[in-house]
């Protein structure tokens, strides 16, 4: 078997598995030599197609793969889907609203809608953010199963800005609070002087697949606007996911 065969099994393998995959787990199920597999492991994450998750030792499928097929976009019924809702969003508020799915141990933007106004909250699809800082990648990850939550946050939490939680045991009781609300804020956490709120789009089984959000500077985010947003993402969210489903049924 060629050397490029055996590199691929080892990713198909990878990304077959339903939950992150340890080397000893890898070497049995490719029937291949332990050091052949780990430097294939290794080339392939260099290149991100693979993640290594240091606190478990366990591989995962890595962003490269979203970026590898970014040219056919596995994810364009999702955004179409979204669009009208995202439309609606950002017309309604005149603020930058945002799609984003979990892509290994970030959150990654596949559609934003920028508001009219000079000043607004800006990033760029195809973009990454943190999982921890972020009001999109703090709601992805409450409505995932705990055990796998625990997996994906990462063991060292970046400090974005000064307000930004970067105790691991908090987060983790955050995403608790967040579950029973519904919803998801970034307080200036991950760029000074922002605020963002982001409701989940979930699976039959209560899962998030995706997530929207509507962020702004914080100065434009009052508590009486606050709930209004939430009034208005909450049911388009739930919309979005009944459309879903229905596509899939």
């Amino acid at each position: 078997m060629q050397p490029v065969v055996k590199a691929l099994q080892v990713l198909q393998l990878v990304c077959e598995a339903p939950q992150p995959v340890s080397l000893n787990e890898l070497v049995k199920a490719a029937d291949l030599p332990k050091t052949t597999v780990f430097r294939y492991l290794r080339s392939l994450a260099s290149k991100r197609l693979i993640e290594h998750e240091e606190a478990t030792d366990r591989y995962r499928p890595g962003i490269g793969l979203w970026q590898l097929s970014h040219s056919s976009n596995p994810y364009e019924m999702l955004r179409q889907i979204c669009q009208p809702h995202l439309q609606e969003l950002r017309d309604r508020f005149n603020e930058t609203v945002n799609l984003g799915v979990l892509a290994a141990s970030e959150v990654l933007y596949l559609d934003i809608m920028e508001s009219r106004r000079s000043l607004r909250m800006q990033a760029k699809i195809g973009s990454t953010g943190h999982l921890h800082s972020t009001a999109l990648g703090k709601v992805l990850l409450a409505f995932q199963p705990r055990d796998q939550a625990e997996r994906i946050l990462p063991s060292v939490l970046v400090p974005m800005t000064a307000r930004t939680i970067v105790d691991r045991q908090r987060i983790l009781e955050q995403l608790d609070v967040i579950r029973a609300t519904g919803y998801a804020v970034d307080e200036g956490e991950d760029e000074e002087g922002s605020c963002c709120i982001a409701a989940p789009i979930l699976n039959d089984k209560g899962n998030a697949i995706a997530a929207m959000s509507l962020s702004a500077p914080d100065n434009r985010m009052t508590g009486v606007i606050r709930q209004t947003i939430c009034a208005q993402l909450i049911p388009a969210c739930h919309a979005v996911a009944q459309i879903i489903r229905g596509t899939m049924s």
